[in-house]
Parts: C-alpha cells; structure tokens; sequence
C-alpha cells in the first residue's frame, strides 16, 4: 500500500467513498506489478500482449486511469493469474 507520508495525510482528508476508491485502484495496481515481476515481464510486454499503448499501462499501474471488469479479466489472462478474487 501507498506509504508515502504526503499521499497519506491527503487521503486522510478526502471522503471514505474516494479513499476507498484510491485503495482498491492502489491495490489492483500493486498486484499487477507483483505479477509482472514474477512473469519477468515488462509494462512494455504486457501492453503489448494487449495490444495496448504502454502508457495506457502506466496510467494503470500508477492510479492515474480507472480498470474495467474486462480490463482486469484480459491482464489476468495475459499474466496467466488472477489479478483479483471474487468470493
């Protein structure tokens, strides 16, 4: 999770609805780069597993552009786990 003491006095003053938004967003992106690291693979080779901009990757990865359900479903396949659990 984001530890940067700036970030974090931020977010404490924003709505628990947005923190809990950039949370989850953080999170998602956090596992994305975990398993990007565990693959050996790039935002470069994933974005072109997508067929995607690797700056679109990069928004991802750095909060600055929301996932879609299917987003999230094709970079799970890309990086052959899953990026999020659904109980």
């Amino acid at each position: 999770m984001i530890t940067n003491p700036l970030f974090r006095e931020c977010l404490a003053q924003v709505t628990p609805e947005t923190k809990a938004e950039f949370e989850l967003s953080f999170a998602i992106a956090e596992k994305i780069d975990r398993l990007l690291k565990k693959n050996g693979m790039t935002q470069r080779a994933l974005a072109e597993k997508l067929g995607k901009k690797e700056s679109e990757v990069s928004k991802w990865l750095t909060g600055r552009h929301n996932f879609t359900t299917k987003t999230l479903a094709h970079i799970s396949l890309a990086l052959g786990e899953d990026v999020i659990t659904v109980l």
